[in-house]
């Protein structure tokens, strides 16, 4: 789900809180292939304490062609990504991708503060700057840093840009990372920049490990602290219901609900409660193709197209030459899209779905960087069903085949893709902030978001069941009882690393690849339409934990605070979860607050009849605004939403919506073409302008 007050792009480099844990990505890749050009050699300067100066830098511009280890003037170490440029002139490091859409630029600096550096870093590397922050915050420090300041800047609806800067101290010098790119240019680059940010280690910064550590047993007095924890943490962060469950040594240790089902009534939380798994459904997508390739039914390097030979992507050569896996690795350069289906889903086929990705032109090369796709890991549980069943349609084929080759072999008597099952059984109702920053039920029906993208994200399940797939996987292959489902080989196909997301994280075949301090991590987050849930697993030290939660990310505990809460209970780590859960709670309820001040949530009446009207668009479909007393209604017809006006600091004004279920998300600028309303908004990489429908 996408919030209005969704958390800046700048909360994603700090590193370790809420904001995603900072990507930790995986082992260190090849050799690198760099090509240097060097410039005139000049005197080393002094960049632990530069100074500004007029005049010209010696200047070495190195373009990488694989991952590569590399250092700074003064020393400090990074990894720059494959396919950037990296110019080093003097004291300043700077990396760019091959396509100049974004930029990364490391400056040290001695200054008293994070502030004064960061200005100082600015105007060392672009004299002329002079945008306002608009988003301040200092999380603590982490990763072996003293202290940690982030910022985020202001930038028009025009130029489409994300412009933040992060100063990290160690001792008496600031280390600033200064990001400057276009918003397209960030979806397709982040991977990259994440790696060459979180690789950055100065002289002194030692991050603490537990490799080589034996985990404790989760006894009954870590058992309780763990379930202390969750519950205080869990009110503190409003969360109205969840479920945990943890494994250990092949048998579950602890399961618990916590909370309700949905506030305003009783129903507690329990193991057998239902949740919307949103993408933790991928792994058991990518569960099915192992099944399938132990059976005969496809193999990994099978072309798309001999399965089904109407698929296609915008490219015919990378059409040619897509693979079962490739369609899960997130490697071949198609871009996020949904397909249109967060608008438009009741009547769009799983057919008609996968018919639009022949307009889903790759945005980067073949393996050149990693992109997320919903509607690759879609199309691949819908090919796989189609091997297997290629006489029904697409989703009846998926459904079947996932319960005969996955949920009934492992015993998951409960999961489900039925939503109208989900409603007649024990599940947890959606919730999501209202204006008032109040958490609020959203009514069930709109909840049902799916059916075109199902393998991606729509199975519901509970800790119980998802307890037998977690001692699957970590069994690798056999169940609870020691039944073999899948073969080892193919089982663990899924976590060879396909393309870097970080610089300790990678991306297999649909599964989450990390190396948390020192410390092997698989499995997959997932958050959408208000659910939000989580599984993984230490292979190395047999434990594992799945948790589940009627809010959508961000909540305080989707950026890895409970996952920080077991290693701390496993191997002694530093006391940390409880300062992350607090600071993440107090800065998402900032950010919220910062953001909603900027929307008139009641706009003048006038305003919303002059954009009444039905729009609409190919594939997000028709949507309406309507005027209800002196309410402004959109409505997509499978859900609807009160509205608001809100006005960015460039005077901008945009329509947003206002209640749940989907606060927030889209904006749309209104635009007056050719004598015509149209509404404007930007979906990841692409731009959508709904039209006015003819004779309306």
């Amino acid at each position: 789900m996408r919030h209005l007050f969704v958390v800046p792009l700048v909360c994603m480099v700090s590193g370790a809180i809420a904001c995603g844990g900072g990507g930790e990505p995986r082992p260190a890749q090849p050799a690198p292939a760099v090509a240097g050009r060097p410039s005139p050699a000049a005197p080393p300067a002094d960049s632990a304490a530069p100074a500004d100066s007029a005049a010209p830098a010696a200047e070495t511009v190195i373009e990488v062609g694989a991952d590569a280890p590399m250092k700074t003037p003064s020393g400090a170490s990074y990894t720059a990504p494959k396919g950037w440029r990296v110019t080093t002139r003097g004291g300043v490091v700077i990396l760019e991708d091959a396509q100049r859409e974004v930029s990364l630029t490391f400056v040290e600096r001695r200054e008293p503060d994070a502030e004064a550096a960061i200005a100082a870093a600015w105007r060392q590397v672009k004299p002329d700057f002079a945008r306002k922050a608009e988003r301040v915050v200092a999380p603590p420090g982490r990763r072996g840093w003293d202290s940690i300041m982030d910022v985020d800047y202001e930038t028009t609806t025009e130029e489409a840009r994300d412009v933040f800067a992060s100063a990290r101290r160690k001792g008496d010098t600031w280390y600033v990372a200064l990001f400057d790119g276009t918003k397209e240019g960030w979806g397709r680059r982040w991977a990259g920049a994440k790696i060459a940010f979180f690789s950055f280690k100065a002289e002194g910064v030692e991050e603490e490990s537990f490799a080589g550590k034996k985990a404790h047993v989760l006894d009954e007095n870590r058992l309780r602290e763990l379930e202390a924890f969750i519950e205080e943490g869990r009110k503190a962060a409003s969360v109205p219901g969840m479920a945990v469950a943890v494994l250990q040594g092949g048998k579950v240790v602890f399961e618990r609900g916590f909370g309700v089902r949905e506030l305003g009534k009783r129903e507690p939380v329990t193991p057998r409660t239902l949740f919307r798994l949103a993408s933790m459904t991928k792994p058991l997508t990518s569960l099915l193709l192992s099944v399938l390739v132990d059976e005969g039914k496809l193999g990994w390097e099978t072309p798309v197209t001999r399965i089904l030979p109407s698929f296609a992507v915008g490219d015919a050569e990378l059409t040619r030459r897509m693979t079962m896996q490739n369609l899960l690795c997130g490697c071949t350069g198609v871009p996020y899209d949904n397909l249109g289906t967060d608008f438009e889903y009741a009547g769009v086929t799983p057919e008609a779905a996968l018919a639009r990705m022949k307009e889903l032109a790759p945005t980067t090369g073949f393996g050149e960087a990693y992109q997320y796709s919903n509607a690759m890991v879609a199309a691949a549980g819908y090919v796989a069903a189609h091997a297997l069943y290629p006489k029904r349609p697409l989703g009846p084929a998926y459904y079947d085949a996932m319960r005969a080759k996955v949920f009934d072999p492992l015993g998951m008597k409960a999961t489900t893709f039925d939503v109208g099952a989900v409603k007649r059984a024990d599940h947890a109702s959606a919730h999501d902030r209202s204006p008032a920053y109040e958490m609020v039920a959203t009514p069930f029906p709109a909840t049902a978001w799916t059916g075109p993208l199902d393998p991606s994200w729509g199975a519901w399940s509970n800790v119980r069941d998802l307890s037998r797939y977690l001692a699957m996987e970590m069994g690798k292959g056999k169940t609870l009882e020691g039944k073999r489902v899948v073969s080892e080989a193919n089982l663990l196909k899924r976590r060879e690393p396909q393309a870097r997301s970080g610089d300790v994280t990678s991306y297999g075949l649909a599964f989450a690849l990390e190396t948390y301090r020192g410390v092997q991590v698989l499995g997959h987050p997932g958050a959408v339409w208000a659910y939000s849930s989580d599984l993984f697993f230490l292979p190395e030290h047999d434990v594992g934990v799945v948790m589940l939660s009627n809010v959508d990310s961000p909540t305080p505990f989707s950026g890895g605070v409970l996952r920080r809460k077991i290693f701390e209970l496993l191997f002694d780590g530093r006391d940390e979860a409880r300062e992350d859960l607090a600071y993440a709670a107090k800065t998402q309820e900032a950010d919220f607050r910062r953001e909603i001040g900027k929307v008139d949530l009641e706009p003048d009446r006038a305003w919303l009849e002059r954009l009444a009207g039905t729009y609409e668009h190919p594939w997000f479909g028709k949507v309406s605004l309507r005027v209800e007393g002196n309410r402004g209604v959109f409505d997509v017809g499978e859900w609807q939403s009160s509205v608001g006006r809100k006005t960015e600091e460039d005077g901008t004004v945009k329509l947003v919506l206002t209640s749940p279920p989907w606060i927030g998300w889209p904006e749309l600028v209104p635009r007056e073409v050719d004598g015509k309303m149209t509404l404007h908004m930007r979906a990841w990489q692409r731009k959508v302008v709904f039209e006015p429908v003819k004779g309306k």
